[in-house]
């Protein structure tokens, strides 16, 4: 891979060691913060140090991550953020049902403040 191709966001893998690397943030120009994720099940791979240098991650990897390698990585994150967040009065009225269930249940009465 070419250190150009290397982007946040993006997710890189190497296949005989059989992990993903996905860029979380870019600590400066050289160099990039990421996540290790095993291929063979999705899980976190903890590592002491999640930093290297673009050239040294572009050597490391063999090819960007594919869909399905992906979706293992993040099985929560089917949809992206943008349709999972509810429109402002479902919200807005999420939040007035709890508050009138919070009165129901505790009453007016029974806060005491000091």
């Amino acid at each position: 891979m070419r250190k150009q191709n290397i982007a946040v966001g993006g997710s890189y893998v190497n296949e005989r060691a059989q992990i993903a690397r996905e860029v979380i943030e870019e600590v400066d120009q050289r160099k990039i913060k990421y996540n290790a994720f095993d291929l063979k099940d999705g899980k976190v791979i903890p590592y002491v140090k999640q930093i290297c240098r673009k050239s040294a991650l572009a050597l490391w990897a063999d090819r960007e991550a594919n869909p399905e390698e992906i979706a293992k990585m993040h099985p929560f994150d089917q949809l992206p953020w943008f349709e999972t967040v509810p429109p402002r009065e479902v919200k807005g009225a999420e939040l007035e049902l709890t508050k009138a269930n919070i009165q129901q249940v505790v009453g007016n009465n029974n806060i005491h403040r000091w």
